[in-house]
């Protein structure tokens, strides 16, 4: 199974290197971005992706990422930590799409807790997406006449006179 992206966001690399240790047995591809075209990048394409955004003392940037990276990864899990716990900012975030918002300073060992609860639920969901992307379409009813009629089974074919 392919890892699982696990998107940072924020400003300098303090949550990543805070995780990346307690993250290090996890299947997940750490990725570090800094600018909406960044996380939209590193998004798009992915299935079921976790997203964590430090919106630090810039929400309006940091909500516009979010909307930007929900509508790239509508099924992404995404934490938002407000850790200067600005009014309204977490209730945006939520009527967003975050999954979870934060509000105040949140240690470390707490958001990996997060993120490891999240873990098994994007693999299962990745699972899911990956099974319904390559089921296999039913055999339309009048296939097996193909053999018959040189391979012009379908719609819209008549036999001659």
């Amino acid at each position: 199974m392919p890892n699982l992206v696990l998107a940072i966001h924020e400003r300098i690399g303090n949550w990543s290197r805070h995780l990346r240790p307690r993250l290090v047995g996890w299947p997940l591809r750490l990725v570090e971005t800094r600018s909406g075209n960044d996380l939209e990048q590193t998004l798009r394409g992915t299935v079921c992706p976790l997203v964590l955004i430090d919106v630090d003392r810039r929400p309006g940037p940091a909500l516009e990422d979010l909307d930007r990276a929900l509508t790239v990864a509508p099924d992404a899990l995404a934490l938002v930590l407000n850790p200067h716990a600005l009014d309204g900012v977490t209730g945006l975030a939520r009527e967003l799409g975050a999954t979870l918002g934060l509000d105040g300073p949140t240690p470390p060992p707490a958001v990996a807790g997060w993120l490891a609860r999240w873990i098994p639920l994007a693999q299962k969901r990745s699972e899911t997406a990956g099974r319904a992307l390559s089921a296999p379409t039913p055999a339309e009813p009048w296939g097996w006449l193909a053999p018959y009629l040189g391979g012009r089974s379908g719609s819209g074919w008549t036999p001659g006179p």
